[in-house]
C-alpha cells in the first residue's frame, strides 16, 4: 500500500531536520582540518628556527676557532702551536679536534700525534677553500664511527684551519626540539645542502619537501633546518581543536536543526494556508494592460495573481507559487485562478478580441486533465465579447517533454488558445522552449528593459532578443517598462506591445474599466488636436 502524502512530508522533514542538525559539524570538518595543519605548520616553523638558531651558535664558536688560528698559527711550526691549539680544543665547547692545513693537509692535530693527513682523507671535501665551508662527515681518524661537523676556514693556495665539531650537540638539539617524535628534523649542511650523517651512514640523500615541511635556512652560515609535522602531532591538534569547540558545534547543530524544523514546518504550513485561501477567498486577480506600442491602444490585460494572508498580509508569488508546485498544489491553484478570471471578465469589460494572459505551470501543462480545465475556462469566457486567451509559461521552469504536454499544447492550440514564453532569457534553455512550445508570444523580461539604450551587457542581450524574435516571427510584449524613453526605444525596433508601471500599475477588475476610460478619452483628446489645428489654419 503506498505511503500517504502526510506519511511522505513527515519522513521529508525528519530526513531534512537531520541533515539541518548534522551541516555544523559537514562545514566544521574540513575548517578543523585546516586549522590543525596551520597550528601545526606555526609550531614546525617556530622549532625550526629555534633549531636554526643553535646551530648557527655552535658554527659561531667554530668559525671564531678557525678564523684565529688561520690568522696567527699558520706561518709558525707545529711544535710551536700545537700547546695553543690544544688547549683551544679543550676548553672551548662542541670541538672533537682542531687541525692546521698547508697544501690541503693537515699537518697539525690538537689531539692527534704529529702526522700529516691529506683532507681528502678525512673529508669529501679534498681541498680547503677560501672562506667558510660547512661540511658533514662520517666520522673522524680517531672516531670513525661517529659523524662530526667539518668547520673549515681557507685562506689561499689550500692554507687554512679546520674544525670538527662532535655531530652529538646536533642530535641532542634535535631530539630535544622533536618532542618525543612530534615531528622529524633534517639539518642541512654545506653549498650542496649536505644532511647531517646518522651513526653508520657514509652518505645519503636529503629528504623531500612535503606539504607539511616547514624550512629553515640560515642567513649567515651554510645551513639549513627542514622540519616535517607527523600525522600524529596533526592528528592531536585536531583533538585540541574538536574539545576547544565542540560546546559552540553542539550549539550550532541544535540551532541548525530547529531553524531546518522551522522553515519545513513553515513551508507545510503555507502550503495548508494556500488551501485554506482558496477556500476563504483569500485570492484575487489583478490585471495589468498591454499596450500596442505603435498605437497607444489597450490591446489587453495579464492576469496576476495575489495573496493577502489574513496574517502575515501580502505574500509574494515568487513565495507560495514554488510551495504550491512542491505539495502537488499547482493545478488546483491554476482552476482558482481560472475561475477567478471568468468571474471578474464582466467587471473588466474587455473590448472585442481582446487578449487575456494568464501564467500556467509546466508542471500542470503536463497533466491528463490540463485541457478540460483550460476547455472549462473557454466556456465561461465565451459571451458577447470574446477574448483571446493567452497561457504564458514561465521559462525559469522547464517544459516537460511528453507526449502528454504536447498532445495538451495542440489541442488548445486548435481551439485557439495563444501561447507566450514569459521572461525570456532567464530560465531553461530558450531557443528549445520555442521550438517545443511554438510560442506565438515571446514577452521580455523585465531585466532586460531597464537596459534598453543603455551601454550595459543586458542591453545587448535585449537587441539579440528582439532580433532573434524579428526572425523568428514571434510577437513581442516588453515587461517592466517605466520610462517614456523605454517605450520609444521597443517601438522604434519593432517592439509590438508593452506592459509596466509606464503605462499603469496592476488594477483589479473593477478600476481597470475606468482607467480604460480615461485612456480612450486621452487618446480621442489627442487625435482632436490635430483636426483642430488644421480647422484653424483653413480659416
Amino acid at each position: 500500500m503506498p505511503e500517504s502524502q502526510p506519511s511522505k512530508r513527515r519522513l521529508w522533514g525528519a530526513a531534512l531536520t537531520l541533515l539541518g542538525t548534522l551541516a555544523p559539524i559537514f562545514f566544521i570538518l574540513p575548517l578543523i582540518a585546516t586549522e590543525a595543519r596551520h597550528q601545526a605548520a606555526n609550531e614546525a616553523g617556530i622549532t625550526a628556527a629555534v633549531v636554526r638558531h643553535q646551530i648557527e651558535n655552535i658554527v659561531m664558536h667554530a668559525e671564531d676557532a678557525t678564523r684565529t688560528l688561520a690568522g696567527a698559527s699558520l706561518d709558525r711550526p707545529c711544535e710551536a702551536v700545537k700547546r695553543n691549539i690544544t688547549r683551544m680544543s679543550t676548553l672551548r665547547p662542541y670541538f672533537r679536534s682542531l687541525g692546521l692545513v698547508r697544501d690541503n693537509q693537515i699537518y697539525c692535530w690538537s689531539v692527534y700525534p704529529d702526522v700529516t693527513t691529506p683532507l681528502y682523507a678525512v673529508s669529501p671535501e679534498g681541498e680547503i677553500e677560501p672562506g667558510l665551508t660547512i661540511t658533514p662527515v662520517s666520522g673522524t681518524l680517531l672516531v670513525p664511527d661517529r659523524p662530526a661537523v667539518q668547520v673549515s676556514y681557507g685562506v689561499a693556495n689550500g692554507r687554512g684551519a679546520v674544525a670538527f665539531v662532535d655531530a652529538q650537540y646536533l642530535y641532542d638539539i634535535k631530539t630535544a626540539a622533536a618532542r618525543d617524535g612530534l615531528y622529524d628534523i633534517e639539518i642541512l649542511l654545506g653549498k650542496r645542502r649536505l644532511p647531517l650523517l646518522d651513526p653508520g651512514e657514509r652518505e645519503r640523500p636529503a629528504h623531500a619537501v612535503g606539504d607539511q615541511t616547514q624550512v629553515s635556512p640560515s642567513d649567515i652560515y651554510q645551513a639549513e633546518v627542514r622540519v616535517t609535522v607527523l600525522k600524529h602531532q596533526i592528528d592531536s591538534f585536531r583533538r585540541d581543536i574538536w574539545r576547544n569547540y565542540m560546546a559552540f558545534l553542539v550549539l550550532a547543530c541544535l540551532l541548525c536543526g530547529y531553524l531546518t524544523r522551522r522553515y519545513f514546518n513553515r513551508r507545510v504550513t503555507l502550503a495548508a494556508d494556500i488551501r485554506k485561501g482558496m477556500r476563504n477567498r483569500e485570492f484575487h486577480l489583478a490585471y495589468q494592460p498591454v499596450i500596442d506600442l505603435e498605437t497607444g491602444a489597450f490591446a489587453g490585460v495579464e492576469a496576476l495573481l495575489r495573496w493577502h494572508h489574513p496574517s502575515a498580509g501580502p505574500i509574494r508569488p515568487d513565495l507560495f507559487i514554488p510551495v504550491a508546485e512542491d505539495n502537488d498544489l499547482i493545478a488546483e491553484l491554476t482552476r482558482h485562478v481560472f475561475a477567478l478570471a471568468a468571474a471578474d471578465l464582466r467587471a473588466l469589460a474587455l473590448p472585442p478580441h481582446a487578449h487575456v494572459g494568464l501564467n500556467v505551470s509546466a508542471r500542470h501543462i503536463a497533466r491528463a486533465d490540463f485541457v478540460d480545465d483550460v476547455e472549462a475556462l473557454l466556456r465561461r469566457l465565451e459571451g458577447d465579447t470574446p477574448v483571446v486567451l493567452v497561457l504564458e509559461i514561465t521559462e525559469r521552469a522547464a517544459l516537460p517533454d511528453s507526449d502528454v504536454a504536447r498532445a495538451n499544447m495542440r489541442r488548445l492550440r486548435e481551439r485557439g488558445v495563444k501561447w507566450a514564453i514569459d521572461d525570456f532569457g532567464t530560465g531553461h534553455s530558450s531557443l528549445a522552449c520555442i521550438e517545443q512550445l511554438r510560442a506565438d508570444y515571446l514577452k521580455i523580461d523585465r531585466a532586460f528593459v531597464n537596459s534598453a539604450g543603455t551601454e550595459a551587457v543586458s542591453a545587448v542581450v535585449l537587441e539579440a532578443i528582439i532580433g532573434l524574435a524579428h526572425k523568428l516571427d514571434l510577437t513581442m510584449v516588453a515587461e517592466g517598462v517605466e520610462t517614456a524613453a523605454q517605450s520609444e526605444f521597443l517601438r522604434a525596433r519593432g517592439v509590438q506591445f508593452g506592459q509596466g508601471y509606464y503605462y499603469a500599475r496592476p488594477l483589479r477588475a473593477r478600476d481597470l474599466a475606468a482607467w480604460r476610460g480615461a485612456l480612450e478619452q486621452e487618446r480621442r483628446q489627442e487625435d482632436a488636436a490635430p483636426a483642430c489645428l488644421s480647422s484653424s489654419a483653413g480659416a
